[in-house]
């Protein structure tokens, strides 16, 4: 044990020396509390529901029911295939907020800022 010359009684360092158990333990939990937040913690997003009436004028934004030949998703991107390229209203679906809308042929890409998962039901 270590022990300055000048202090007779014992100090601050004294106690660390006998129980040096506390901080090692304290150390460990705050390591395993950081672990956990940066590698297994992810906060959930919120699911923003959309109604049918929405829905309903997202088709209509596509020119029907009619005009839409298939819906498919990869990852948060949709991709619609249309009959008729004119009768789409893209101005209006980026009004929606929809972003990366990107025409190629007869085929819109676009990503849209809710949960839009129901539109691939109801079309089908």
């Amino acid at each position: 044990m270590i022990r300055l010359l000048f202090f007779d009684e014992r100090t601050y360092l004294d106690w660390l020396n006998d129980n040096y158990w506390w901080p090692v333990i304290l150390c460990v939990l705050i390591i395993a509390v950081a672990f956990y937040f940066i590698f297994f913690y992810k906060p959930k997003p919120k699911a923003l529901l959309v109604s049918d009436a929405e829905i309903d004028t997202i088709i209509q934004l596509f020119g029907g029911k009619e005009n839409i030949t298939e819906i498919t998703k990869e990852g948060a991107r949709f991709t619609f295939s249309l009959k008729n390229i004119e009768s789409c209203n893209l101005e209006g679906i980026k009004k929606l907020g929809a972003t990366g809308v990107f025409v190629s042929g007869s085929n819109v890409k676009l990503i849209f800022p809710f949960n839009a998962d129901r539109i691939i039901e109801i079309v089908k």
